[in-house]
């Protein structure tokens, strides 16, 4: 009979925290919720449009998607969409998801606003092709690859931790520059790395980047406040063979103050992750 008691209980409390949530959904006006967003995204640097609407379910979503900044478009996704889960709070867990279309590919991402898992990340299929990251910050002039990633992040005392992996197939680009400094042109790579959070701090343990003529390493902290400000501090091995070498000779020698022995350069780089540049 308790039982029974407490399973109506809580079906009522579940009930009205759920009529709570759709009439706010449904009288919070989106321009208001808009003007948040954007002030939010504002303190990073970057800007979203279109405006967002709501959706059938209670959620929000864009279609056709652009987050840009002042140096041109970040990302574009077909459409994106976050929504609260709603059985996840029958246990007291609040957790919002969201998904993104992306060329083709699928990007998913679950929130933990309370409980334990703080994340859990998904990817898909997304080509590179489809993020104009990489030639509005970057000026890459060709970009290509399959990119997958699966990550978990778990909340403690002492802070947010896990480990996101990290791979990219058929990975190639062109014309990449950090600031005045060229990276050498490549094709047929695999690209694979994990970025391992400790207590709320994210690095990049090793990003490894790797074809016949040409070995990459990348490493270092990444930010995980004020993207557009907080200052970088990475490090990127490069070690190509005799053959590329010689045939992208001119780009070596402009590497060449960051070259540590013969055939090997490690290049700092700094400024930040909208604006990477090696000085």
């Amino acid at each position: 009979m308790t039982g029974g008691r407490v399973a109506r209980g809580g079906a009522i409390l579940f009930g009205v925290l759920l009529l709570f949530l759709l009439f706010s959904y449904l009288l919070f006006p989106t321009e208001r919720i808009d003007s948040i967003i954007n002030q939010t995204l504002a303190r990073q640097g970057v800007t979203l449009a279109p405006a967002v609407h709501k959706t059938m379910l209670p959620g929000l979503a864009w279609d056709k998607l652009l987050l840009s900044s002042e140096q041109g478009p970040l990302f574009a996704s077909d459409r994106l969409q976050i929504r609260l889960h709603l059985l996840p709070l029958l246990t007291g867990r609040v957790v919002v998801g969201a998904s993104a279309s992306i060329g083709g590919g699928e990007l998913d991402l679950r929130t933990g606003v309370t409980g334990k898992t703080a994340l859990e990340l998904s990817a898909d299929g997304i080509p590179l092709a489809g993020i104009p990251f990489f030639k509005s910050v970057m000026g890459a002039k060709t970009m290509g690859g399959i990119f997958w990633s699966r990550g978990t992040l778990l909340r403690s005392v002492q802070g947010i931790s896990g480990d996101v992996k990290l791979e990219i197939k058929q990975l190639e680009f062109s014309g990449i520059k950090l600031g005045d400094f060229p990276l050498p042109d490549a094709a047929n790579m695999k690209a694979q790395g994990i970025v391992r959070v400790t207590n709320g701090r994210a690095r990049v343990e090793s990003f490894t980047l790797e074809s016949d003529g040409l070995y990459m390493r990348l490493s270092g902290d990444l930010p995980v406040e004020n993207i557009g400000g907080t200052p970088l501090s990475m490090k990127l091995e490069i070690m190509p063979k005799a053959e590329l070498l010689e045939k992208q000779k001119l780009v070596f020698l402009m590497l060449t103050k960051f070259m540590v022995s013969p055939g090997v350069y490690n290049v700092p780089v700094s400024g930040t992750l909208l604006k990477p540049v090696i000085r």
